[in-house]
């Protein structure tokens, strides 16, 4: 009698993935078409044979056709139990795969030419990623909206789910920034009065005093007034935030939209910058440091740095109430604040007056700078080290600085200038708060980040919690 024979087992089924919306070659290569066009019709030899032109540009586009449709054809994403795998490349293939445990937040933006297709991208802020990583586009809007629903879902887990199946209406917005303020911020900051005062000195030199400084020498300077008044006005255009079960939101641009959510719990610092003339207005710029989370910048035209952008320009009342919403509990005019002592101002002969430090029992707070004051606030329990650090003209003075360092972001908290005893007391204090701090507090998801680097000279460090504890920011 022979034996039963086992059932062969059964085939497993790859899925293949799916593709991106068909017109995604188009809207990530316009440009380069654009770019081609504009290099031919500055060629001389080109504009007198038009023949010969539009052959070229017909091959261009042709060629850049061709090559998108390649890259789109071999780029497919999916969903897999506990991750979204993004293959890619035709030539050399690459395979991005981002867990859903390490997703932090997701964002549908839309830059200029997907809207005018209904098209968006995902934005994914990925902890321990880069920038670029946790894109994914192009989608139709409504896709892209739903994708992100069943991401959130595989990422946050049951709670979400049920949060997702529940009808959300949408709550009115609790501010706009008018274009008005945001216009006259950026010409009242430092990049662009500065810029503005070397235009009307280039002018005058070379039209009065027949200077021949040259054309080329105000390019700098037009730039200058140009840039950071397209990047604020336009970049932060009709500037929402509004609340939702998933946090604050914001809505900005009047070219690329662009949302951004602040998740709850994830918050690891915070800068309030106030230039000279924005104080006597009473505005001010707020600026985040959030675990995963990139962009933002600040206010005055300088480079982007990681962050999220919180509130391009407020009013005093408008920004406690933006604070109270993001750091409950937090009330800057009751924690006491300690001045550096007056021999600082032999290093910072007019600022050392406005640098100062203070604590409660969840914020520490430190401010600095005279002509753009610099307030910095860091949650105890997201403190990453302390370090002190003392220079030579320093050691003379009997002074140090106490640095609480905090995720990669705007957040810049320095005690500077402190009298060497205090910053000892100062360094061992926050340690305590902060190992105290990580013992009682609740973070939603474990997230692994790292503080900014020390600075290798003349500094000492004191931990702020155990090793073990790291997991929690």
């Amino acid at each position: 009698m022979s034996e039963p024979t086992a059932p062969p087992p059964e085939k497993t089924v790859e899925r293949n993935g799916d593709r991106l919306h068909p017109l995604t070659p188009f809207v990530r290569g316009w440009g380069y078409f654009v770019v081609a066009a504009i290099a031919m019709a500055n060629n001389e030899s080109l504009r007198s044979n038009l023949e010969l032109a539009g052959i070229g540009l017909v091959a261009v586009l042709i060629g850049g056709i061709a090559l998108g449709a390649l890259s789109w054809w071999f780029t497919k994403w999916q969903l897999t139990d506990d991750a979204i795998r993004l293959d890619s490349g035709f030539l050399f293939r690459r395979t991005r795969i981002i867990r859903f445990d390490r997703i932090q937040a997701i964002d549908v933006a839309q830059p200029f030419v997907a809207r005018l297709f209904n098209m968006a991208e995902l934005r994914m802020d990925v902890a321990g990623g880069s920038r670029s990583d946790g894109r994914l586009s192009y989608f139709s809007y409504e896709d892209a909206a739903k994708l992100r629903g069943t991401l959130l879902v595989r990422a946050k887990g049951e709670h979400a789910a049920e949060q997702a199946q529940t009808p959300q209406v949408e709550s009115p917005p609790l501010l706009v920034v008018p274009t008005g303020r945001l216009l006259g911020a950026t010409l009242l900051s430092s990049t662009v009065l500065g810029s503005l005062a070397g235009l009307i000195w280039l002018i005058v030199a070379t039209t009065v005093l027949e200077f021949h400084v040259g054309l080329f020498a105000g390019a700098p300077l037009l730039l200058g007034v140009v840039q950071p008044i397209w990047k604020q006005v336009v970049g932060n255009h009709k500037f929402t935030l509004s609340e939702t079960h998933d946090g604050l939101r914001t809505k900005r641009g009047l070219f690329d939209l662009q949302r951004q959510t602040v998740p709850p719990g994830r918050v690891q610092g915070l800068l309030i910058t106030e230039p000279l003339v924005w104080r006597l207005l009473g505005w001010s710029r707020v600026d985040l440091d959030i675990a995963g989370v990139v962009g933002g910048g600040n206010g005055d035209g300088e480079e982007d740095r990681d962050g999220a952008q919180l509130l391009p320009v407020g009013e005093r009342q408008e920004v406690a109430g933006v604070l109270a919403r993001v750091l409950p509990g937090l009330d800057l005019s009751s924690i006491e604040m300690h001045r550096a002592p007056e021999r600082a101002k032999w290093l910072r002969p007019i600022g050392w007056r406005y640098l100062s430090y203070g604590a409660d029992d969840q914020f520490l707070v430190t401010t600095r700078g005279w002509v753009s004051r610099r307030t910095s606030i860091v949650l105890h329990h997201k403190t990453q080290s302390v370090r002190l650090q003392q220079g030579p003209l320093q050691r003379r003075l009997r002074l140090a600085n106490v640095h609480v360092d905090t995720p990669t972001g705007p957040t810049d908290a320095v005690a500077l200038h402190r009298d060497i005893h205090d910053a000892a007391r100062l360094l061992e204090a926050q340690a305590d708060r902060a190992r105290e701090a990580r013992r009682t507090a609740s973070s939603p998801v474990p997230v692994h980040t790292q503080p900014n680097p020390p600075s290798p000279e003349g500094s000492s460090s004191s931990a702020a919690s155990p090793a073990a504890d790291s997991s929690d920011t």
